[in-house]
C-alpha cells in the first residue's frame, strides 16, 4: 500500500464542530473514546485531543495528558544525574489510533511525531523531558521503532508502559541551530 506524503497530512485541535462518527480504527474502544468521551475530558480539563486529517478526513488522532515516571523505571543512561525527587513529570499520549481505512500509510508515524513536537513544545514553557504510553501489546513494536523503551516492572501488564527521553531529540535540533549560526 502507498505511504500517505506528509505534507497531505496535518493536526489540528479536537473542537465542537468536527463530525466524528465515520472515523473506525480496528479498536472499539478508542472509536469510543474519540466519538464519545474526547471532548467532555477536554472541555473537564483532563485531556487534550488532536485529530490528524488526510484529503478532509480523519486519518488518526492524539490524546495528550500530563504524566509523571518513576525514576527508578528509567534506564540508567536516561536518567537525569542529581535530580532529587521520585517522579520526572512526562507527558502521556493517552491515545494514538488511525483509521483502518490508512493503517500501514505513515499516518500513525505523522501522528507520533506530531505528538513528540507537541510534548518539546510544552517543555519550552513546564520542563518536561519524558513522554510515556502505557502501550496495547501490539503496539509495543510501534513504539520500540520510533525509539521508546519498555519500563521493565511494566513489561507483563495488560498496557505495557513505554518511555521515550526527549533530552537526546532536543540537543541535536540545539546543535542543528548552533551549527546554522556559524553558516549565516
Amino acid at each position: 500500500m502507498e505511504q500517505i506524503h506528509y505534507d497531505e497530512l496535518w493536526i489540528e485541535p479536537l473542537t465542537k464542530r468536527h463530525e466524528l462518527i465515520s472515523f473506525d480504527s480496528n479498536n472499539s474502544e478508542l472509536n469510543d473514546f474519540l466519538k464519545n468521551d474526547a471532548f467532555g475530558d477536554q472541555e473537564n480539563m483532563t485531556s487534550r485531543t488532536y485529530l490528524c486529517f488526510w484529503d478532509k478526513s480523519i486519518a488518526g488522532y492524539l490524546t495528550l495528558v500530563a504524566d509523571t515516571l518513576e525514576v527508578e523505571a528509567v534506564d540508567k543512561s536516561d536518567k537525569i544525574d542529581g535530580y532529587p525527587y521520585r517522579k520526572y513529570p512526562a507527558i502521556k499520549i493517552a491515545r494514538l489510533a488511525v483509521d483502518r481505512r490508512l493503517e500501514k500509510r505513515g499516518v500513525g508515524r505523522y501522528i507520533l511525531l506530531a505528538a513528540i513536537g507537541k510534548a518539546i513544545s510544552v517543555s519550552n514553557d513546564i520542563g518536561c523531558r519524558y513522554i510515556t504510553v502505557d502501550s496495547k501489546p501490539e503496539s509495543t513494536v510501534f513504539y520500540d521503532k520510533h525509539n521508546f523503551k519498555m519500563v521493565e516492572k511494566y513489561r507483563h501488564s495488560e498496557f505495557p508502559k513505554m518511555y521515550l527521553n526527549m533530552y537526546p531529540i532536543v540537543a541535536t535540533m540545539r546543535t542543528k541551530e548552533s551549527l546554522k549560526q556559524f553558516e549565516n
